[in-house]
């Protein structure tokens, strides 16, 4: 119970830090605080989005042909370029190629429709790649590593809007550098959440709300945590009214028209995306819910996050010098106690960055550890946009840590792959 709160408080601290940063937004005045700095919109150069793209996507092609040598070099026999290409995808890998193939009532494991815990964004775009592309892993491959271009593209115009080109351009090199980027390029959803994701937080920063509708309601097919786009986006929606401006009766009023006005498509695009999924678990499987009955088969459900740190320390400390200590539970808490740290210094010293972005960067590191069996930190956060945009905006008057914090992520991302082709618990 004490280790509990203990826990709990300074996450409770962040949020109620954080929380004021987006009432300031909204104009709220608090007592000896600088304010933050709107953006005046992009400045300076800038780099063609053509240009992000095709490097994005010739480094997916580098990784690729990487993991290819990689596997060749392991086998203990002559592989085929198919065997080869399926021998890079691993771990949930599989069950989106059977969806893909199967369908959601053809997949079944002991006669359930255990795999209805997949959302079905990316399995219905594989199944139409795979129309062009009959390789389904290949297909899932060229998909995932599209998706990854166009994110990194959103990643940089977003980025570029709150703090200019050599931000921005640091964030994506922390992006692809990230040691656990691997994955964007496996037929895995990983991608294609970067790429809905990054285009909803793009188009609320500029006020686009039918496309943020999309974007928001692609993003929540693809995962259960799309439905957090709609944080940052209620407040970008409201910002503009000042709603918490005094005076503030007038102020409210504002905010209420504005929100009434976009409120329908805001939500409803997005939602309808959460409800598809629901309609899906109904017509597979007799109950709008069945997921949550089937996660308990991968052992997942929610779970307050003091809890979960617990069980990783534990664990942690139990499996020391093991395999599983450095592949699984080293790099889930080190990587939480990073991004507390980078929302921490974002909510403190960051007067650029949008609160909206620093709400949705919370809501995002705290879903994600909120998980009863937690094996995937590493994988889930490559998406976590306003954490590589922090992070290139604490390294930019840092010259030497930036290189070496670049430096260090290209090495453990060449560690982290192999140790995955090779068969470790990096999943």
């Amino acid at each position: 119970m004490l280790a509990d709160i203990l826990i709990t408080l300074p996450i409770a601290g962040l949020f109620v830090l954080i929380a004021l940063r987006c009432l300031e937004g909204w104009g709220l005045a608090l007592p000896c605080s600088p304010g933050w700095e709107e953006p005046t919109g992009p400045q300076g150069p800038s780099a063609p989005s053509w240009k992000i793209f095709s490097l994005a996507l010739a480094l997916r092609g580098g990784m690729f042909l990487l993991g290819l040598g990689a596997v060749v070099l392991q086998s203990d026999q002559a592989l085929s370029l198919s065997q080869a290409v399926e021998s890079l995808c691993r771990w949930d890998s599989l069950h989106y190629k059977n969806l893909a193939e199967l369908g959601y009532s053809g997949y079944m494991e002991n006669g359930q429709h255990l795999f209805l815990v997949f959302y079905p964004g990316y399995v219905w775009l594989l199944r139409a790649v795979g129309l062009v592309l009959p390789h389904t892993y290949a297909a899932g491959i060229v998909l995932s590593s599209l998706c990854f271009a166009g994110g990194c593209v959103f990643l940089y115009k977003l980025c570029r809007l709150y703090a200019g080109h050599t931000v921005a351009r640091d964030a994506l090199l922390l992006l692809c550098f990230y040691p656990f980027s691997f994955f964007f390029g496996e037929p895995m959803t990983e991608g294609l959440f970067l790429l809905t994701t990054g285009g909803a937080l793009y188009s609320a920063a500029r006020g686009k709300w039918l496309p943020f509708a999309l974007w928001g309601l692609a993003a929540c097919l693809t995962r259960m945590t799309g439905l957090l786009v709609l944080v940052p986006g209620v407040w970008e929606l409201l910002r503009p009214a000042q709603p918490l401006a005094r005076p503030v009766g007038a102020s409210l009023l504002r905010g209420g028209k504005a929100l009434l006005r976009k409120l329908p498509l805001l939500l409803l695009l997005p939602l309808l995306g959460a409800g598809a999924y629901l309609l899906l678990n109904f017509l597979v499987d007799g109950d709008p819910f069945a997921f949550l009955t089937h996660q308990q088969h991968w052992y997942q459900g929610g779970m307050w996050i003091s809890s979960v740190l617990r069980y990783v320390w534990k664990y942690l400390c139990s499996t020391w010098g093991t395999a599983n200590s450095l592949a699984l539970w080293l790099p889930t808490l080190a990587l939480f106690l990073l991004s507390f740290a980078l929302l921490l210094w974002g909510a403190l010293r960051d007067r650029k960055t949008s609160p909206g972005l620093l709400a949705y960067g919370f809501c995002v590191v705290i879903a994600n550890y909120s998980l009863s069996w937690l094996l995937s930190a590493g994988r889930y956060l490559s998406c976590a946009v306003p954490l590589f945009l922090l992070g290139a905006r604490f390294l930019a008057d840092k010259p030497n840590l930036r290189r070496a914090v670049l430096l260090g992520e290209a090495a453990l991302l060449g560690i982290c792959y192999f140790a995955h082709l090779s068969g470790a618990q990096i999943m």
